[in-house]
């Protein structure tokens, strides 16, 4: 009986993302469609905490740090600013003082996003493809979890 509920709480976390997902595509497709382009500039950029490799207790590890880039365009005379997400390693297709393509929304001209793929649709398609394991798992829970007692059980309790 908890299986079952437990499934089907996973299977609306699973709806939810597939919701928030395809809301997120379709504010960038429409994004696309109505917005403008422009350019921006890339005036600096800062250091953001992605991981640590670091395990507890020890003074030692790796953290790695992703660079996002700080980028100004102006519209009507007006100067407005976006902060790039960088996927990955420390991004270095950004430099200071490059020109970087936008779309901006036309009536509301502070949001902007990069034109280039990462930025417009690896964070849907990662939503989207969460969606449909967790949905898998959620509908499979009972399976596994059965398939793994009957493992673990056979361990201690081996046929003779």
């Amino acid at each position: 009986m908890k299986t079952k509920i437990l499934s089907r709480l996973l299977q609306l976390f699973a709806v939810y993302l597939f919701i928030s997902g395809s809301l997120i595509i379709i504010d960038k497709v429409i994004t696309i469609r109505t917005g403008k382009k422009t350019f921006g500039k890339v005036v600096s950029s800062y250091k953001e905490f992605q991981s640590t490799n670091q395990t507890s207790g020890r003074r030692y590890g790796t953290s790695k740090y992703i660079q996002r880039p700080i980028i100004h365009y102006q519209v009507d005379g007006e100067i407005y600013e976006i902060h790039g997400q960088i996927f990955g390693e420390v991004g270095d297709e950004y430099k200071i003082g490059q020109s970087v393509p936008l779309y901006y929304s036309p009536t509301q001209p502070d949001f902007a996003m990069i034109n280039t793929f990462s930025e417009i649709w690896v964070d849907p398609i990662q939503k989207l493809l969460l969606s449909f394991l967790v949905f898998i798992f959620g509908t499979f829970l009972s399976k596994i979890i059965f398939s793994i007692k009957t493992k673990v059980t056979s361990l201690f309790h081996p046929p003779f």
